[in-house]
């Protein structure tokens, strides 16, 4: 039973914190109380595969809920003993976690407890600053897996299917994610390099297939490596500043990336979409092969 304010709290006539409970867990019970990760760590020992964690936790079935209206005091009890004083005794009064612990779906009151109201749930409602248990979701964990191999297998086919992306189109993206030479590399080692970048970060597959799409993009992120692997433009790593390169003359500054942009290459795509001059510059030395003997004055803000 639960109890607010000492006062019992009916969860049967609140069906909307129930309908809650259950689609957080996706209406899949039983479900699983487990040590946070934090509390479980690789054995020291070398002839030790299983892994260091504590025999048991316990924490209170009480908590205090702070709220707009003020503080609250929840309890959740399965039996209350009265003494001969009238003094009344909850019990039991420690949920005890030894490892692991399965609770069906005729424990909602203890659940909704756990996860809504305990101040030492993981991801719960009341979390405190070092918590000590947290529910499993394997739905979850198990969809979101499924995901990841959805797109990846999208990423493959791509690259790699019957269906894949003509090598013209492939070079382009490469030279897109600003890979040097890409015209030096075979097309095996094109989609490795390709598929190394795209899930080099957990954005990349969506970055990827917004970029075979947007034949603009593709364009300029192209005509930008071209320069450089051409040799017309290249970045001082030391100033973060990036020059047209003038054969017998003086090399011309392009603009200078902001010290809280990370990749150079990026920043200068950056200034491309605001200067029309340079802009103009690029596609003017890829005919030309030449770079502009000039000064742009031009930064990146």
């Amino acid at each position: 039973m639960l109890y607010k304010n000492e006062e019992i709290y009916d969860l049967k006539m609140k069906p909307e914190e129930i309908k809650k409970i259950v689609q957080h867990f996706h209406d899949k019970f039983p479900v699983k109380v487990t040590y946070t990760t934090d509390r479980i760590k690789p054995s020291r020992l070398p002839h030790n595969r299983l892994p260091d964690k504590p025999a048991s936790i316990s924490f209170p079935l009480t908590a205090t809920v702070k709220t707009q209206n003020g503080i609250e005091t929840w309890r959740y009890a399965e039996n209350v003993i009265i003494d001969n004083a009238g003094r009344k005794k909850y019990v039991p009064e420690l949920f005890i976690l030894e490892g692991e612990r399965w609770l069906k779906r005729n424990d909602i009151e203890l659940i909704y407890f756990l996860l809504k109201k305990s101040e030492f749930c993981l991801g719960g409602d009341n979390e405190c600053e070092r918590p000590k248990f947290m529910f499993e979701d394997l739905v979850s964990d198990a969809e979101k897996r499924v995901e990841k191999k959805q797109i990846q297998q999208k990423v493959d086919a791509l690259l790699y299917g019957e269906m894949a992306l003509p090598e013209e189109r492939l070079r382009e993206v490469a030279n897109a994610y600003f890979i040097a030479n890409v015209d030096a590399l075979s097309l095996a080692q094109l989609k490795i390099r390709l598929d190394n970048i795209i899930n080099s970060t957990k954005d990349g597959p969506d970055k990827f297939f917004l970029m075979v799409d947007a034949d603009e993009e593709l364009k300029t992120r192209s005509s930008i490596q071209k320069a450089i692997d051409a040799k017309l433009l290249y970045c001082n790593v030391t100033n973060k500043t990036w020059y047209w390169s003038v054969p017998g003359g003086k090399d011309t500054t392009v603009c200078k990336i902001p010290p809280d942009v990370a990749n150079n290459t990026e920043g200068l795509y950056t200034y491309y979409k605001g200067s029309k001059d340079f802009q103009e510059d690029v596609k003017a030395v890829l005919i030309s092969k030449k770079a502009p003997n000039k000064k742009v004055k031009e930064e990146v803000e």
